[in-house]
């Protein structure tokens, strides 16, 4: 009898240990791994998201930037991560989705990842270089049958929004224009601007400031509705092209296999983080609709996206890398 109850205290006192442990979640710093170059607008969001969620845990949430390879560097890193907690990654619609499309091989599966939520959806907007006199998106269509595969356009690598954007162009207008990849906005605009290359699909974050400046031209935005904060910007589809609707999305999710007490934790702290007025007001100043925050809106978005995205890669003709 006495040797149960030392049995039976014991396991008591290790269950009651191991509640202590989980409880003390987060009891370190979190990194968060953004896929992009420091300064575009995954970036700048991946920050505000950041900044916020680490008071909601009451802990440090520190960006580290791992760019390049249409996020495949970035992901295929948390991927081996160890599955604590202290490992996130700002995962786009490339990186969710596109890229199984895109690569005969990924240094990580992109149906692997423990889902923490959807954070927010954004369009992109068609910039041209000033060095071309184009007015109008009408103009660079006109340029670009008169010339075809002379005009180039950016994107922030293979695969990415950008990349789909400028492919999905090329599809509606029937147009012939050469793409060429750097990794992320803060490469292309300077390229853009340079008029090393003619378009691009940039997000407004990045994208209108240059802009505002004088330094760019902006003919139409890729949403099917115009945004909010750019009431006198033509969507693509106001212009001719009606089946012109493709956005950049965003999420966080953590490595596989993390636990489902650790992935509550810290989708709880990213409700709470969307649910502020300040970050939703910063979010939309970037031209990012804040989303729920939830794991379901996260696996729904990949679920729905997936046939439309195969299909635009098929039609696009690209080629597995």
């Amino acid at each position: 009898m006495l040797k149960r109850a030392y049995t039976f205290a014991a396991a008591l006192t290790l269950s009651v240990c191991a509640g202590l442990a989980h409880a003390a979640y987060p009891e370190r710093p979190i990194t968060v791994i953004s896929p992009f170059p420091a300064g575009g607008a995954t970036d700048v969001l991946t920050r505000i998201l950041a900044e916020r969620m680490g008071r909601a845990l009451d802990q440090t949430l520190i960006v580290e930037n791992k760019a390049g390879a249409g996020t495949t560097i970035g992901a295929g890193y948390v991927s081996r991560a160890k599955p604590d907690g202290y490992t996130l990654l700002m995962a786009t619609n490339s990186t969710l989705v596109t890229n199984r499309y895109l690569y005969k091989s990924l240094p990580y599966d992109p149906d692997g990842f423990a889902p923490i939520g959807m954070v927010g959806i954004g369009p992109l907007i068609l910039l041209a270089s000033n060095k071309n006199d184009y007015k109008s998106t009408a103009d660079v269509v006109q340029d670009a049958k008169a010339r075809p595969g002379k005009l180039t356009f950016a994107t922030f690598g293979p695969g990415t929004s950008s990349h789909l954007a400028g492919e999905l162009f090329k599809q509606e207008a029937g147009i012939d224009v050469l793409h060429v990849p750097y990794k992320g906005a803060t490469m292309a605009l300077p390229a853009v601007i340079n008029g090393d290359v003619d378009l691009f699909f940039d997000m407004v974050a990045t994208g209108m400031p240059q802009v505002e400046a004088g330094k760019l031209k902006v003919f139409g935005i890729t949403s099917k509705s115009r945004l909010s904060t750019l009431p006198d910007l033509p969507t693509m589809a106001e212009q001719g092209y009606p089946a012109f609707d493709l956005s950049a999305w965003f999420s966080f999710v953590a490595p596989p296999g993390t636990s489902p007490e650790v992935l509550e934790t810290l989708q709880k702290a990213l409700v709470t983080t969307l649910e502020d007025p300040q970050v939703r007001e910063k979010m939309l100043s970037l031209g990012i609709e804040p989303r729920s925050g939830t794991a379901q809106e996260l696996t729904q978005q990949i679920k729905n996206e997936q046939p439309v995205i195969e299909k635009l890669v098929d039609q696009a003709g690209l080629e597995r890398q």
